[in-house]
């Protein structure tokens, strides 16, 4: 599905836009729920340079509260495939590739599977738990039992009954 033909891409700019469903994407244990991809292609005798955006829906469960659901991804990338050998690299904005010169064809499989899963938060909190800008709403901690006055050492009583167990 994201497997082109060299010969297929023109010299000079094109565009490609590829619609993916559930089953065109294995991202692990994380529910690929579709989308689509956007494909700028620019090609010469020496690279073919691709730029992409992605705009997809995973499905996640909530860290605070495991209910299930949809996060939309949305990143721009950019992979430069080089016809001469170069040692591949990748960071957060692009990669350096080399060309599958077998069978003629770039792949942007696993570009646009890491990038992907390189969106998702680390911190999984349903959106009912985010204000409007996206952060943290305040979460209410809540205490059990006494507190101890400022200042005053408090022992957790389950150490005392261990220390006696002990004797």
């Amino acid at each position: 599905m994201l497997k082109f033909k060299i010969f297929e891409i023109p010299e000079g700019p094109s565009q490609r836009a590829v619609q993916l469903q559930p089953e065109d994407l294995d991202l692990g244990n994380i529910p690929f729920k579709g989308g689509s991809i956007e494909i700028e292609f620019y090609r010469t005798i020496e690279f073919i340079r691709a730029n992409f955006s992605i705009s997809a829906r995973v499905e996640l469960i909530c860290d605070r509260s495991l209910d299930i659901f949809e996060y939309p991804v949305e990143k721009d990338y950019e992979v430069l495939f080089k016809t001469e050998k170069v040692d591949e690299s990748a960071d957060e904005y692009g990669a350096i590739r080399n060309f599958d010169t077998k069978y003629q064809q770039i792949d942007l499989e696993q570009d646009v599977r890491d990038t992907i899963l390189l969106v998702l938060p680390v911190k999984k909190l349903h959106p009912r738990f985010l204000d409007q800008d996206g952060k943290p709403k305040e979460f209410l901690n809540q205490q059990f039992g006494d507190t101890p006055e400022e200042g005053e050492d408090y022992i957790d009583p389950r150490w005392e009954a261990l220390k006696e167990l002990k004797k």
